[in-house]
């Protein structure tokens, strides 16, 4: 059983260390990449049919079947083959599809194209950046509103693209990791409130928002303990979620009261609104925030919460 857990820790340990030396593999061989031909290949199937709500949920379960299923049943069979060469081969392939599950350089990468406009006052550049990571219209938005929605995309991508993935990794292996990424990659896909998805796409919604429920309000606790850690100075008020989501005020309100900053998303919502307008060196510091708040993730949650359910003899690598 102890092998079992050191397994577990190394391929982790592994998997981060992919993402932060190599980054996201080829579009040609992402598994989050097939999770959206999964998606579009068979949403015409589904969103024909006359009971919408139905035919979603139905539609959110076989995307999910579809991508874990398979996955999970070769792990098994190479991890109880018992075989050297089979046990590297089941390492290799745990590793690589956990990676794909969350996205730390990833999150950088696209971040500091948009500081990089900004700094050379680029903003057509950085217009086109920040399109890349939102879904609003960025053609009118001023350096302001652009380093605003840069925050805010910080702030909600730890949540929805590593902090959840590592929350269901702890408790429920590379099954309960991959099943976040599908629920978060339909969401982006179909949840959607025009005619056509609202209620297609309300399951999915509905299972995003289940998802992330927990992990985007443990975000304001890593966020607050990573800015006490770099020496950020705050106010310690409470965050009151101000957005029409049930979950993204929480890590967006938190990042906004720890940078002392105003976020507003223009005709939805102003977070923190007496405070100052964000600049560069507020995007800057988001991602130093970022950064330290993903290893403060493993270190006083993800690997704890593996030793005691291995201590509970309850711990699951599947």
């Amino acid at each position: 059983m102890i092998e079992l857990l050191v397994l577990a820790l190394l391929i982790l340990f592994f998997s981060i260390l992919f993402d932060v030396v190599i980054g996201e593999p080829p579009n040609r061989i992402h598994p989050v990449v097939f999770i959206g031909i999964t998606i579009s290949k068979l949403k015409t199937r589904f969103i024909s049919k006359n009971n919408k709500i139905a035919a979603g949920c139905f539609f959110l379960i076989s995307i999910i079947l579809i991508n874990t299923v398979p996955l999970v049943a070769v792990l098994y069979l190479l991890y109880i083959a018992k075989n050297t060469i089979l046990l590297i081969l089941f390492a290799v392939i745990y590793i690589y599809f956990l990676k794909s599950t969350f996205s730390i350089r990833g999150m950088g990468t696209h971040v500091n194209r948009i500081i990089n406009a900004l700094e050379k006052s680029d903003l057509d550049s950085a217009k086109k950046y920040t399109s890349m990571v939102v879904r609003r219209d960025t053609s009118s938005m001023d350096s302001e509103k652009i380093a605003s929605a840069a925050v805010e995309t910080i702030a909600e991508g730890f949540v929805d693209g590593y902090l959840t993935p590592m929350f269901f990794y702890a408790f429920f292996g590379i099954a309960g990791a991959m099943v976040a990424r599908v629920i978060n990659t339909m969401d982006s896909n179909i949840a959607y409130r025009d005619n056509t998805h609202y209620e297609f796409g309300r399951c999915t919604a509905i299972g995003d928002s289940i998802t992330n429920f927990i992990t985007s309000r443990m975000a304001p606790f890593m966020f607050s303990i990573s800015a006490f850690l770099l020496g950020i100075k705050y106010a310690k008020t409470r965050i009151i979620n101000t957005t029409d989501s049930l979950n993204a005020g929480y890590s967006i309100g938190a990042m906004a009261k720890v940078l002392g900053i105003r976020l507003e998303k223009s005709g939805e919502y102003i977070i923190n609104p007496d405070a100052k307008s964000p600049g560069v060196n507020d995007i800057k510091k988001a991602m130093h925030i970022y950064y330290l708040s993903s290893i403060l993730t493993l270190l006083i949650f993800v690997i704890p919460v593996m030793l005691v359910l291995f201590v509970l003899h309850i711990f699951l690598l599947f």
